[in-house]
């Protein structure tokens, strides 16, 4: 295998080394980034051009368009707005002219300090008499000096009168989600006229509207998540009867000890089956007592209740199955951590079922084996929600009546329980840690002064966990700066993340899947994640795919981290 790795990195460093002479860049591009990189450590603001038009392809004008999510190399996330952020910047909202043109403004590095490139910014487009388009994704920069167009279409006119013991109601302390992205933003698109409320408009074909009546931050009233047809001829008119709430008990199951510290309910309203995709959600959470016991005030009326639960040392079992769910094998079903199901109308009380948590224990320590302390270790284990998306177990807490209310995401977090599955190390370097038994990932707090070396082109460990037992890890960390992940900006986000048009591309060319499986294969038998002979045969073969793609920039760049691999080899013979 030896002399199959020297011959494949000697063969393809040569190849890599004619193309490098022979394509048109000047050396000194080639030595720092053809791409124009900027090459300084501070966040570069770019933009892109865009033009709202009607169906008509008329001008838009006031329309407001506003980036909430980056794409990069190491995937696709929300951009904050006043927390802490990787961009070092806050996404700025802007407005149309009267030619419906507006700039939109983005992040050259969706991580400053890993120096990790925007390839892709998410934005909403609102206009308060048009349809709203849903969330729009645009590949960054822009080819040529296009600009990129939206179109917005005009939409149906939806009335909902809303009742309560069968009589109109005042609509002053009535507030609504409907099934399209604006429904929860910031600016507040619901019309109160007397004892009508009107939506904005809608495109036509399945929609749902969800009603409750507060008072202060606590829901009085709720009504069903109502699912009506718009379609594009007439006006929409709902009646939307309100019931007043009432409040459900609930209890973990017994198996864990009391008192109970730090626990707390994350819980989401079911999809039944067969309706749209948009179908509106309510989400919140609930605190649990030291006995055991919760109180569920507030629930959308008939609407079955799916809940992740955790505490100290315990965590939810995951849920059968429901049968709004269909055919699903019991392996794609216990696959990912998964909730509990509940009906308000059932006569038992609402029992969590819990199981242990397992435990790890952490040891980091640097290159001369020296415990590292002060350094916070954590892992993302993710809930699937049933017919829904995913997020961090218990990870952060809303309440769904104050973002309801208030109509700010931010404000809706609740800060009473620390971030789970997460703890910074002792003055021996160690940490012990709390995670659902499986196959867990862990990684580093960015804002450390270590980091831990790449592994494809992520920053991670992994470890297998069994409930009631503990692991023993040991981690090896370098000082932060070390390397950085912008340098697999292409190959993680581009090749192997296959995250956009060009991605698909790419990996659809000749021989370039068998490359990069080949690369994968070289990397994941290697001894460690420093052997150089693995890394300097890895690395030459991903010379050799760019060099392919005749990215001979890409391509000289991974034949320099070949050539360094061989240049450590040769020490170490």
């Amino acid at each position: 295998m030896h002399k199959i790795l020297t011959s494949v990195v000697a063969t393809t460093l040569l190849l890599v080394s004619i193309h490098a002479v022979c394509c048109a860049e000047e050396p000194d591009q080639l030595a720092s980034d053809i791409d124009g990189e900027p090459q300084t450590v501070a966040q570069v603001i770019k933009s892109f051009p865009i033009r709202v038009l009607d169906s008509d392809r008329h001008p838009v004008s006031g329309a407001e368009v506003t980036p909430w999510a980056l794409r990069s190399g190491q995937g696709h996330g929300r951009w904050p707005n006043g927390e802490y952020d990787r961009t070092e910047t806050r996404p700025n909202s802007t407005t149309t002219d009267g030619n419906g043109n507006a700039t939109v403004e983005y992040p050259y590095f969706t991580d400053v300090k890993e120096r990790v490139r925007t390839i892709g910014v998410s934005i909403y487009v609102n206009h308060r008499d048009y349809a709203f388009p849903g969330p729009i994704h645009v590949d960054v920069p822009l080819q040529d000096d296009s600009i990129h167009e939206v179109i917005l279409d005009s939409g149906v006119p939806v009335t909902l009168h809303p009742t309560i013991d069968g009589n109109p109601t005042d609509t002053d302390d009535l507030f609504a989600y409907w099934s399209e992205g604006r429904s929860w933003q910031a600016t507040d698109m619901l019309e109160r006229k007397g004892s009508i409320l009107q939506l904005p408009p809608l495109k036509p074909g399945r929609h749902s509207v969800l009603v409750a009546k507060m008072d202060g931050d606590r829901i009085t009233h709720f009504s069903e998540i109502v699912d009506f047809e718009v379609s594009e001829s007439n006006e929409c008119v709902l009646d939307v009867p309100l019931t007043k709430v009432e409040p459900l008990q609930g209890v973990l199951s017994d198996n864990v000890p009391r008192p109970i510290s730090n626990g707390r309910l994350d819980l989401r309203t079911l999809e039944p089956s067969g309706v749209a995709s948009n179908r509106v959600t309510w989400s919140t959470w609930v605190p649990v007592d030291s006995d055991g016991t919760f109180r569920i005030d507030a629930w959308p009326t008939g609407e079955k209740i799916q809940m992740v639960a955790l505490c100290d040392g315990y965590m939810a079992e995951s849920g059968e199955t429901p049968t709004e769910c269909g055919e699903l094998s019991d392996q794609e079903a216990r696959r990912f951590l998964r909730p509990q199901v509940f009906s308000p109308g059932d006569p038992q009380p609402v029992k969590v079922e819990m199981t242990p948590l397992a435990t790890c224990r952490v040891t980091a320590i640097d290159e001369e084996n020296s415990p590292v302390a002060g350094v916070t270790i954590e892992a993302w284990p993710n809930v699937h929600w049933w017919n829904d998306g995913s997020q961090i177990y218990c990870g952060r807490l809303t309440s769904g009546e104050r973002r309801m209310r208030y109509r700010s995401y931010e404000s809706s977090i609740d800060y009473s329980f620390p971030k789970p599955f997460r703890a910074t190390t002792d003055r021996l370097g160690s940490v012990t840690l709390e995670l659902p038994a499986g196959r867990r990932t862990l990684g580093l707090l960015p804002d450390e002064e270590y980091e831990l070396p790449i592994t494809f082109g992520r920053r991670y460990f992994r470890a297998e966990l069994e409930a009631n037992e503990t692991k023993e890890i040991t981690i090896e960390l370098q000082p932060k700066g070390t390397e950085q992940l912008g340098d697999w900006d292409k190959l993680a986000g581009v090749v192997f993340g296959c995250s956009t048009a060009e991605g698909r591309r790419i990996r659809a060319l000749p021989n370039i899947r068998e490359k990069m499986d080949y690369f994968e294969l070289l990397l994941r038998e290697a001894r460690t994640h420093k052997d150089p002979e693995r890394l300097a045969g890895a690395y030459a073969v991903v010379a050799s795919a760019f060099a392919d793609m005749e990215d001979y920039g890409e391509a000289a760049k991974w034949y320099n981290k070949a050539s360094q691999q061989q240049e450590i080899q040769r020490g170490n013979d």
